[in-house]
């Protein structure tokens, strides 16, 4: 798959933006496709309480969206599941 060199320059310009754990988290989300803030956590071994703030700032700059709300595989409750905004 080739990436566009527009989508490489704005990932560039997203990544001086952020915090150390927005961009972990962010990375996170680019990563794993469409998942919950559980999901997440246990994906890249950080706490729930680490991860619930920064996707909260990533939403708010614009960066993550709300996908739908499904069962989490993880608690098996119901959660917003989340996923990055296209960038180009």
């Amino acid at each position: 798959m080739q990436v566009r060199q527009t989508s490489i320059e704005a990932y560039s310009r997203i990544k001086k933006e952020l915090g150390k754990r927005q961009q972990e988290v962010y990375d996170g989300f680019l990563g794993n496709g469409t998942c919950t803030n559980l999901e997440l956590s246990k994906s890249l071994g950080i706490p729930i309480n680490q991860i619930t703030p920064r996707t909260n700032e990533l939403v708010k700059l614009g960066f993550v969206a709300e996908v739908e709300k499904r069962q989490c595989s993880v608690s098996g409750k119901k959660a917003i599941s989340w996923r990055v905004k296209r960038i180009d």
